[in-house]
């Protein structure tokens, strides 16, 4: 499934995305178009996450993997990431069977745009109202709902609500990353919502969705990694400095070889990571994590080096190297940074030492 499901999205993204294609949808409200949300709807990509009882693909992470190498490779705008993987996968875990049964129709054909706002820091639920900020949602600026993960006040415990982003008491800042995606700064302002769940469960639900969402990072990065390396060895080939390509210069052959072993170490690692999504909490965070910390630090000096060997053209808009920089420098920042994610492996792989198992 994964493979024809990749394949299908690189010959749909290949005769849409071009980047002469791409900009004009940075134009449009919500930077990419209804149009395309619409096809990608038809083509089941919406309902990857949805069980089969709801019409969906209930696909399994390898084969969201292989879209979220797409997204990364052609730079796609629209919140496959925010809404049909990370929000969707957590109304299948958490939403009772008759507000699944609500939601999912709408999900898979596009109608509904759901926000997550990440871990509970900054929003607090008391007597039955939302209240608090939170910054830089991705894709908070289109999202129609939002799950929210807030702090309930009474029971001293995390709870995640369905707030309607359009609601009584929100108040929604929009605005574009530098990638040129939409992001949103929000503020509560005792704001309805409607609990899906709380307490321990919540907390568990949250990270698992934290980690699926780490992961579809590692395959976007990835595919923008392959996108990099293909067009710098494109550029080495056609590039004449003295009568010669510069591709011929061996120091640069050696560096070009040194991006691509980058870009094979992190397939490996996100293929791991993907495997280790569907097995123990404990080695699940590791592997995320891990491969979280080394792909982001691989698929920038991979990036640094795409950019330094187009020369001075390579910072331009007029080239794609400069997008794939640009989104590499905001999915570094989305569900934990480099740092975290590092010092979240070590502490996993010293509990491991400390029982007396051994580390992967």
């Amino acid at each position: 499934m994964a493979r024809m499901l990749g394949d299908a999205a690189q010959r749909w993204a290949a005769g849409r995305y071009a980047l002469a294609q791409r900009r004009p949808l940075l134009e449009l409200p919500g930077g990419f178009s209804a149009e395309h949300w619409r096809e990608q709807a038809e083509m089941g990509w919406l309902a990857l996450r949805l069980p089969e009882t709801h019409g969906g693909l209930d696909a399994d992470p390898m084969a969201i993997g292989a879209l979220m190498e797409v997204v990364g490779s052609h730079l796609l705008m629209e919140p496959i990431l925010a809404s049909a993987i990370v929000a969707t996968g957590l109304v299948v875990r958490l939403a009772s069977e008759s507000q699944r049964t609500a939601l999912a129709p709408r999900l898979a054909t596009g109608g509904l745009k759901l926000g997550f706002t990440g871990a509970p820091a900054g929003c607090e639920w008391r007597d039955g109202a939302l209240h608090g900020k939170m910054s830089a949602v991705l894709h908070g600026d289109v999202a129609d709902q939002l799950l929210v993960a807030a702090n309930d006040a009474r029971h001293r415990q995390t709870v995640l609500l369905l707030v309607d982003a359009q609601g009584l008491g929100v108040q929604c800042q929009r605005y574009r990353l530098v990638d040129g995606r939409g992001a949103a700064n929000l503020e509560f302002r005792g704001a309805a919502g409607e609990p899906l769940v709380a307490g321990p469960a919540a907390d568990a639900a949250i990270e698992a969705a934290l980690q699926e969402a780490t992961a579809a990072l590692c395959a976007e990065a990835l595919g923008i990694m392959r996108a990099l390396v293909a067009a710098t060895c494109e550029y080495l080939k056609l590039r004449q400095q003295f009568g010669r390509a510069i591709g011929n210069n061996q120091v640069l052959q050696h560096r070009v070889v040194e991006m691509f072993v980058l870009q094979e170490e992190a397939a490996a690692l996100t293929a791991h990571a993907q495997q280790a999504l569907v097995g123990p909490a404990r080695e699940r965070a590791q592997a995320v994590s891990a491969a979280k910390a080394y792909i982001a630090r691989a698929a920038r000096q991979v990036a640094n080096e795409a950019v330094q060997m187009h020369g001075g053209v390579g910072i331009t808009d007029e080239l794609a190297v400069s997008h794939h920089f640009r989104r590499l420098m905001v999915n570094a920042a989305l569900f934990g940074s480099r740092d975290e994610h590092f010092a979240c492996y070590l502490s996993h792989a010293q509990a491991c030492v400390g029982h007396g198992e051994p580390q992967e």
